[in-house]
């Protein structure tokens, strides 16, 4: 499974509270996520093969394929929710499935992927995760959320077990390498040079920004953007020269706000950049 090619949309499909006394949930496979928290009681839950014991306070999540049963050993009260983690264009016609149903082939096309054929997730049926107790209280809320039956409920249903699937990732998900964190200043850089065009602009604030060191800055910047930060300021400031002329501010003004010591090397630059000076150009914009 290659997490890039699904989009995370949880989808709720049934929410509750199960409070029973001691039972016995056939064999069945899924075909879809079970966010199962073990409020009161004791249970056994046997998950493709084997058996894990549940106390009170467990949360677990069992995935789509898990061929399993569940068994209340006491009285038990456990919230559980029923859901989609990726989006599916068919999702409103699949169902939570019941004992006995074991081969969901003929019902692929509403099959989610398992978190556990990422490479990046190795879960456990029962979770252990930083926070436990916001983990259960982000189930509880989702639960009364979804069972209002309003059109806001139910989407605050879902943006609640969005932040529940962002709290897994970010406890189990292999850490994922960063172009940003190669890159730190790429983010900003553009925007920091069009804000200040009309500035000195110094390489070594921008360096100390970005938290490298200026030649460091240098090299990764001219690596992204084949120049130099200065040939690239240049570059920006005579795009702007050219919208302002056009616009018909005059060339001493139009080198003011472009941030040029004087009209003479406001002239050289453009020229050297364009070909042509910024006169030639104020007088024949229309045909250029």
């Amino acid at each position: 499974m290659n997490l890039d090619d699904h989009v995370i949309a949880p989808y709720i499909r049934i929410a509750g509270y199960a409070v029973r006394p001691p039972f016995f949930l056939g064999e069945r496979s899924l075909l879809d996520y079970i966010l199962f928290f073990a409020q009161e009681g004791h249970f056994e839950i046997q998950v493709n093969g084997r058996l894990h014991k549940l106390k009170e306070g467990d949360l677990c999540l069992l995935q789509p394929g898990d061929v399993h049963t569940i068994r209340g050993l006491t009285p038990t009260t456990n919230p559980y929710v029923h859901l989609d983690f990726f989006y599916n264009p068919h999702r409103e016609s699949s169902f939570v499935t019941y004992p006995g149903q074991l081969d969901m082939t003929p019902y692929s096309s509403f099959m989610q992927p398992r978190l556990n054929d990422c490479d990046a997730f190795r879960l456990p049926l029962v979770l252990e995760t930083a926070h436990p107790g916001k983990m259960r209280e982000l189930v509880l809320r989702m639960i009364d959320c979804w069972q209002q039956q309003t059109y806001v409920g139910i989407m605050e249903a879902h943006q609640l077990a969005y932040e529940w699937i962002a709290a897994l990732f970010k406890q189990y998900m292999r850490p994922q390498p960063s172009a940003l964190a190669q890159q730190p200043f790429l983010n900003w850089i553009a925007s920091y040079f069009a804000f200040h065009l009309s500035e000195p602009i110094n390489v070594g604030d921008m360096a100390k920004k970005a938290g490298l060191s200026p030649s460091r800055f240098t090299v990764l910047f001219k690596q992204h953007f084949n120049m130099t930060p200065y040939q690239y300021l240049l570059k920006l400031r005579i795009e702007y020269a050219q919208e302002l002329l056009r616009e018909g501010l005059t060339l001493q003004k139009a080198s003011e706000y472009c941030g040029f010591a004087d009209v003479h090397h406001f002239s050289k630059t453009f020229k050297a950049i364009t070909g042509i000076n910024p006169g030639y150009y104020k007088r024949n914009l229309d045909n250029i």
